[in-house]
């Protein structure tokens, strides 16, 4: 053991306050957790209806999990597909250009 006295993690001062903010978290969780399907049915709904999604009756191309057979069709898959291109170009292209960085603060 160390001599050192328990410094906390900013949140908490003690190791049984840590415990609390473990339990309270967890609990939150489940919370979210349990409520997650219902924003789901409410999230999927709302799409159809502002044609985000394709209803069933239309047969998407590609149907969405728990969506009562509503997904998406083919200019929105490749909307879809386009947005995610854009997205790991993004990415890429920021972290390129953290690692540039990095290495003139280096050298």
């Amino acid at each position: 053991m160390s001599n050192t006295p328990y410094r906390g993690n900013g949140l908490a001062d003690t190791p049984e306050e840590e415990v609390l903010l473990i339990h309270v978290g967890l609990a939150l969780l489940g919370i979210v957790a349990a409520s997650a399907g219902a924003f789901w049915l409410k999230g999927t709904t709302w799409l159809v209806e502002h044609q985000v999604l394709v209803a069933a009756k239309s047969d998407p191309l590609v149907q969405i999990p728990g969506s009562s057979g509503a997904g998406l069709d083919v200019p929105r898959l490749a909307i879809l597909a386009a947005i995610l291109v854009a997205t790991l170009v993004t990415a890429v292209s920021s972290a390129r250009r953290a690692i540039a960085r990095r290495r003139e603060d280096l050298a």
